[in-house]
């Protein structure tokens, strides 16, 4: 589920450099914030990026509250009245699979991608605290992971030194403190996981590739991957060989047929390389036992039983009896086979969307087939896939 263009060269954000460019205002700030300040206990120091007057304002890829993540602004002069977008991708997915998407995201709004604990590359000692990945990939539950979420919101966005609060909050606009949301896959799962925690603060929230429960032959798929990570084997295994394995099964199973033929071997083995560099077993291992499904590897009965509260169809009830987003969309790759077109259907019908039912429920959730494209629609129709993004939280 990494980008395909990712694994071509270094993405061109990452190579540009993290300070201002520009002058007065954006100089003016970048004194102000070159002074390191603590949030949530964690010191970093914020930069940014003008690349011109007209262009997005990109902050450096840093840690937010624990988390991994890259910000974009849009030009003070296009800046709208719109929340922040934030985006949360698929299991083995990080920053460098989303980077092509985020510029044309943030021309009216900011836009950040985050990487959910357990994703992404090993976070540095003095993050973890000096912790084992083992210990410290300990809880990623979807309790845990919706809980992280607004931690990071609130750091990146609300707080009184960040950026966006200093240059866009401002005449009352955005002090309600929310956010839209497009989440794919596992980052669906854990923003559904946000929207029960802190009811209201996810406006309108986009998913893809998210369904109520997985048919059989997606839990088949999940069984493999499982294998493939040594969740339910004590045998020792080399960790580069399972997570170049891991690689293969999660491209296989999430690319739709047509997709992989088109892109070719070569193509493919390049975005293998790109899921081995940037993560890592124990995190990938975390995610599978503790966010997906009901299943009991290594799990006691307390976490089953919360592993129950969190699946989609659990939260999907909540939301819509908590009335915790304003709507809700939902798109579905026509060849999914991780979350098919019917738990896609029922998830929706979950979160209020029913056949012959009333007007205001049909405003508030939707769904999408998207013909010919697998799990990973936002990446197989990548132009399709942004515009109903962006037509869903601007209409």
């Amino acid at each position: 589920m990494i980008h395909p263009l990712a694994a071509f060269s270094m993405p061109i954000l990452m190579l540009l450099s993290p300070t201002f460019t520009s002058t007065t205002n954006v100089s003016a700030f970048a004194t102000k914030c070159s002074s390191v300040y603590s949030s949530n206990k964690i010191q970093r120091t914020e930069t940014a990026t003008l690349f011109s007057a007209t262009s997005p304002i990109q902050e450096e890829i840093r840690y937010i509250s624990g988390r991994r993540a890259l910000i974009l602004h849009p030009p003070r002069s296009s800046a709208s009245s719109y929340p922040p977008l934030v985006i949360l991708g698929g299991m083995a997915q990080s920053i460098a699979s989303w980077e092509f998407h985020m510029q044309q995201l943030c021309s009216s709004r900011s836009v950040m991608m985050y990487e959910a604990l357990g994703q992404g590359p090993p976070p540095p000692l003095n993050i973890r605290s000096d912790m084992t990945l083992e210990q410290y990939f300990s809880d990623v539950t979807l309790d845990r992971q919706g809980r992280d979420f607004w931690d990071v919101i609130n750091e990146a966005f609300f707080h009184p030194d960040s950026y966006y609060y200093q240059n866009f909050v401002q005449d009352g606009v955005g002090m309600n403190k929310q956010v839209d949301v497009a989440g794919f896959s596992f980052g669906g799962r854990v923003a559904m996981a946000a929207a029960t925690i802190q009811p209201l603060r996810i406006r309108r929230l986009h998913l893809t590739g998210v369904g109520a429960d997985r048919d059989e032959y997606a839990n088949v798929i999940l069984s493999s991957w499982k294998d493939i990570l040594g969740v339910n084997s004590d045998k020792s295994a080399k960790e580069s060989n399972r997570i170049r394995a891991f690689a293969w099964a999660i491209i296989l199973s999430t690319y739709s047929e047509q997709f992989l033929s088109r892109a070719g071997a070569k193509r493919v083995q390049l975005w293998v390389d790109g899921v081995c560099q940037y993560n890592t077993v124990e995190g990938l291992k975390a995610i599978l036992i503790q966010t997906h499904g009901t299943h009991t590897d290594n799990l006691d009965n307390g976490k089953q039983a919360m592993d129950d509260m969190w699946t989609p169809a659990s939260m999907a009830q909540r939301i819509r009896s908590n009335e915790c987003v304003e709507s809700c969309r939902i798109l579905v790759g026509s060849e999914d086979r991780i979350s098919s077109i019917a738990q896609s259907k029922r998830l929706a019908q979950l979160l209020g969307l029913q056949q012959n039912n009333s007007t205001q429920d049909e405003e508030r959730v939707n769904l999408r087939v998207v013909d010919g494209c697998g799990h990973a629609v936002p990446m197989e129709a990548k132009n399709m896939w942004r515009e109903d993004v962006l037509t869903f939280f601007e209409e």
